[in-house]
């Protein structure tokens, strides 16, 4: 599953935060879930003030490629223990909101306006503020950035091919 697209979302006072339903239907469709079965997302503290949601296939290959971590067995050790301690199982409601944990939002920080950005294997939610001002200046300072796909896959793969 691909998650794209930038959604301005707010998180209302009892910590609910809607799930646009574009992403609801891609996740219906990945977990083969009917019209009337729960859909359910982890949720996860991202870096910088940010939290993550997977899809529960997602998750379930992140947890797999664990098993490929570079990092020796006492870092691999601590953040697992801080990756599923952390992480925590929600699904949504009727309305397609999930209820964030409290201690996730307390830790990350994050107003109640809120982006939702598709990052690929995941979603990450941000403050809503920085992430605009990030993307406007990205873009200003590097109007190469968005450069032709091809492109970037091709300097990808002399990279692998080289032994990078």
């Amino acid at each position: 599953m691909v998650f794209t697209g930038t959604f301005e979302h707010t998180i209302d006072p009892k910590n609910r935060l809607a799930i646009p339903s574009d992403v609801r239907a891609q996740l219906r469709r990945q977990s083969k879930a009917g019209d009337d079965e729960t859909l359910a997302m982890y949720v996860m503290l991202g870096d910088g003030g940010t939290l993550c949601l997977y899809s529960e296939s997602g998750f379930e290959k992140r947890a797999e490629q664990l098993d490929e971590s570079e990092l020796d067995d006492d870092e691999l050790f601590e953040y697992e223990q801080l990756m599923f301690g952390l992480a925590r199982r929600v699904e949504l409601d009727k309305q397609g909101r999930i209820r964030l944990p409290d201690n996730l939002l307390k830790m990350s920080k994050l107003p109640s306006e809120v982006v939702l950005v598709g990052v690929r294997d995941h979603i990450k939610v941000r403050d809503r503020g920085p992430w605009l001002e990030y993307v406007e200046k990205t873009l200003a300072d590097n109007p190469q950035m968005m450069m032709n796909p091809r492109r970037a896959m091709r300097k990808r793969n002399k990279r692998a091919g080289a032994g990078e």
